[in-house]
């Protein structure tokens, strides 16, 4: 069975030759994110992500920028050109640039299959109108769009991804509002209190929905045995058809083992082979419309 990553994260150390933006750098960033820096502050390079997959069994990943080298994918982007069948990207953007639309373009023109807008999910900036160029743009060029949910969920995002009927919106972290914590924090104690919410996005149908971080929200050791009601409660509110696994992958270290992270889904009774099949790599290829195909070679 062909595995699939629908989130992996990966950078560099900080670097005069490919600097991190200065919040990411010590001594910058707020007190409660200190603990970023204990593995953000390490390599963890494409090679080094491409070994970690082939040792628990994953063939590709989609990478998604972490945040230190600011609002751009160029570090990503390349690492897709280098190793076209293993990373595609879905990547961040400055959605108020004012050439939105030629950025996405041109990153689209080097692999960008999607975008991650994290904004989204804030009120105040639907009433400014704020998503309004870069959701064209996408849609013109059929990147599809991944976001995070804040909870309570706006009616305003609600309407916005309805207005977009004909782009694929993809929620992050299984909808709850909570991404893996970082290292040193405490899991959440009420993972599930908006699982309602989440499912009562279902009937819209052009959302999907990502598993990504899904085992940091267990109180047990593998195979997380409390998180197989509220997924089976969202396969059956999304079908296996918009929801996608993925690791969340290297953020998620020191929390649980990739391995880990890969194959429980695997344990959930009543998931079957060609359920697991969509899962772990057939939902996203669908949705991203990546074919992981070989280059042409050059003429």
């Amino acid at each position: 069975m062909e595995i699939l990553d629908a989130q992996i994260h990966c950078w560099r150390t900080d670097h005069p030759t490919r600097p991190w933006v200065k919040e990411y750098r010590p001594g910058q960033l707020p007190s409660g994110r200190n603990q970023f820096l204990i593995h953000a502050g390490q390599s963890a390079d494409p090679e080094t992500v491409l070994i970690a997959m082939a040792e628990v069994g994953v063939d590709g990943g989609i990478l998604t920028p972490v945040g230190v080298y600011g609002e751009q994918s160029d570090f990503e982007l390349t690492a897709a050109a280098r190793f076209p069948r293993k990373f595609g990207v879905v990547g961040w953007i400055d959605h108020l640039a004012g050439d939105v639309e030629d950025q996405l373009a041109a990153d689209a023109g080097r692999g960008l299959l999607g975008v991650r807008i994290l904004g989204l999910r804030e009120p105040g900036r639907h009433e400014r109108g704020e998503f309004t160029r870069v959701l064209g743009a996408c849609r013109a060029l059929g990147l599809a769009v991944a976001f995070s949910l804040a909870h309570p969920v706006d009616p305003r995002l609600v309407a916005v991804l309805r207005e977009y009927g004909d782009l694929r919106f993809m929620i992050d972290h299984l909808g709850v509002g909570l991404a893996p914590p970082l290292l040193g924090a405490a899991r959440p104690e009420r993972p599930w209190e908006h699982l309602d919410a989440v499912l009562g996005l279902a009937e819209i149908p052009n959302v999907s929905l990502k598993l990504t971080g899904a085992p940091s929200l267990s109180s047990e050791l593998f195979p997380f045995r409390d998180l197989w009601d509220p997924i089976r409660r969202l396969l059956d509110a999304y079908g296996v058809d918009r929801v996608m696994w993925g690791s969340d992958f290297t953020r998620t270290n020191g929390l649980h083992s990739y391995w880990e992270g890969t194959h429980y889904l695997s344990h959930i009774p009543g998931l079957d082979t060609d359920a697991l099949s969509l899962l772990y790599g057939g939902t996203l290829r669908s949705l991203l419309g990546w074919d992981r195909a070989d280059p042409a070679p050059a003429s």
